[in-house]
């Protein structure tokens, strides 16, 4: 098996400058893809959720493009860009035994009728879920993601609606508040013992899920966050117990970078080549 990276070029489904140039920067430092996936602006539309038709193209062609790579018996690396990409990437590889872990500041749990912004990378787990626009439902398509699939981890900014819509469907979530109350190893072995019914993970890492101290190259930073050892070690536990099954690196803005958020996302890289082997052209 070898890794596969696929490159998302995509700020739409968030409306803000920088993600949609991570994969532009990341190839000027040598970086290689497999396949770069671009928004087509062709169709951008004036709908209640922003940006709806542009996103779920580029959803439906990730998932087809990680389809293909699970066909070949190869590992999906998906780096963008923002995270509406996640509804591609995860609708590619849906299965009642694999959990979802979504590392990451926010719940991203909103619907078009609870978002404050209408900006979709706000929506995916929701949608993933069956709550969420036509056009990405089309995409998604049944069988949807069951709640208890997900696990939300180092979540620190809700809207009220949003809060409310994990409560009712009872989607697991460990906060930032509940992270710190434990050591780095106590708090990685209750999200391992918690995937543990699982045979595989799929990891979608918002870069922003960590304290923007450490790392600024995100375009929506929340304070107190993570330290980039927490998801750095979880992550390379869960490939040593080979649970990982597919990989989202998300929402890298070179804009506001200042050299670390780059550095985290190389770790995260050297941990899936160490596990999975590297890309073809590689």
């Amino acid at each position: 098996m070898s890794s596969r990276k696929i490159g998302v070029v995509l700020n739409e489904g968030c409306g803000i400058d920088g993600p949609q140039l991570a994969i532009a920067d990341l190839l000027a430092r040598g970086f290689v893809f497999d396949e770069i996936i671009e928004s087509n602006p062709k169709l951008k539309d004036d709908s209640f959720v922003l940006n709806r038709h542009i996103v779920a193209d580029v959803a439906d062609r990730l998932k087809q493009a990680v389809l293909e790579i699970r066909e070949d018996d190869d590992f999906p690396v998906i780096i963008g860009g923002d995270h509406a990409l996640a509804m591609g990437s995860i609708a590619a590889m849906k299965d009642s035994h694999r959990a979802v872990l979504w590392i990451d500041a926010h719940g991203d749990s909103n619907t078009p009728e609870s978002s404050l912004t209408k900006r979709s990378h706000g929506m995916p787990v929701a949608a993933l879920m069956g709550y969420g626009d036509d056009a990405f439902l089309d995409v998604i398509e049944p069988p949807f993601v069951r709640p208890e699939q997900f696990l939300l981890f180092g979540i620190r900014s809700l809207d009220d609606l949003e809060a409310k819509f994990i409560e009712e469907h009872n989607i697991p979530m460990i906060t930032m508040d509940e992270i710190l109350s434990h050591s780095e190893e106590e708090i990685i072995d209750i999200v391992l013992e918690k995937l543990r019914a699982f045979t595989s993970v799929h990891i979608s890492f918002d870069l922003d899920s960590i304290d923007p101290v450490y790392s600024p190259g995100v375009s929506t930073p929340v304070a107190k966050g993570l330290h980039p050892s927490i998801p750095l070690k979880l992550i390379e536990r869960l490939f040593k117990e080979e649970k990982v099954s597919s990989l989202d690196i998300v929402e890298y803005n070179p804009l506001h970078d200042n050299g670390n958020t780059l550095v985290i996302l190389e770790e995260t890289l050297r941990i899936v080549r160490r596990y999975k082997g590297v890309s073809k052209d590689e």
